[in-house]
């Protein structure tokens, strides 16, 4: 950077490259990050663009994606451009409302199920620290109302914010739970709802550390697991 140069914000360097690839177009973390190498955190602030109405999907709502994949759906204020963003909207939820949430919600998340100050099963270094968070955005005109509030541990807060769905409806959930076919299994679903937690089994504890493996590394361990899954077919 020259002298006459300003240092611009990583924000700002974020928007200008996802602006560069254009709605309807697909890039990976990656390709984030080699475009944007001097700074942490870019993805962070790829989330915070979701304040100055960017929409960006993950693989988590749009299956087509990868794990490391994204799809530019909305490109919304230049900040790179130097347009203003708008002035944040959410406000925090304290005091009474904060304590009844938490108490409602068993003190554990209600995303993943990780309750206050334990570790996360696939992270044992890291505690969970609970927020307050909304099931509809105050920026799709989510309100404070108890019903659209939740507890959420950090990385789950983190996560949400890149969801671009609205919670599915009650009628479609319920059937979807009378419609599994397995008693065995209804009685598992009910049990998780009682608790309001579900505890990852030992496979889905390996789904979810070959998630966090790089792209490079999550074909290489899924071609040589692959090996072995047709093996025991053969056999």
């Amino acid at each position: 950077m020259t002298n006459g140069e300003v240092r611009r914000s990583s924000r700002v360097l974020v928007a200008e490259f996802i602006a560069g690839i254009g709605e309807g177009n697909k890039f990976t973390k990656l390709d984030l990050n080699r475009a944007i190498p001097f700074y942490a955190q870019n993805d962070r602030r790829m989330r915070d663009l979701r304040e100055c109405g960017w929409v960006i999907d993950n693989y988590k709502v749009n299956p087509s994606l990868a794990p490391d994949e994204y799809f530019v759906r909305e490109i919304g204020v230049r900040i790179d451009l130097g347009e203003r963003p708008p002035k944040p909207a959410r406000k925090t939820v304290g005091g009474a409302k904060r304590r009844r949430i938490l108490e409602r919600d068993g003190h554990v998340c209600a995303i993943c199920g990780v309750p206050a100050g334990e570790p996360f099963p696939d992270a044992p270094s890291r505690r969970a620290v609970l927020t307050i968070g909304h099931l509809i955005p105050v920026a799709r005109g989510g309100t404070d109302d108890e019903n659209n509030l939740r507890a959420e541990c950090q990385r789950c807060g983190d996560e949400s914010r890149d969801n671009t769905l609205d919670p599915p409806t009650t009628d479609f959930v319920l059937t979807r739970a009378r419609n599994i076919r397995s008693r065995k299994e209804k009685k598992r679903l009910f049990a998780w709802m009682v608790a309001r937690r579900k505890d990852p089994d030992d496979t889905e504890l390996v789904f979810l550390d070959w998630c966090r493996l790089p792209h490079s590394e999550q074909l290489r361990v899924m071609q040589e697991f692959g090996k072995q899954v047709l093996a025991d077919d053969d056999g």
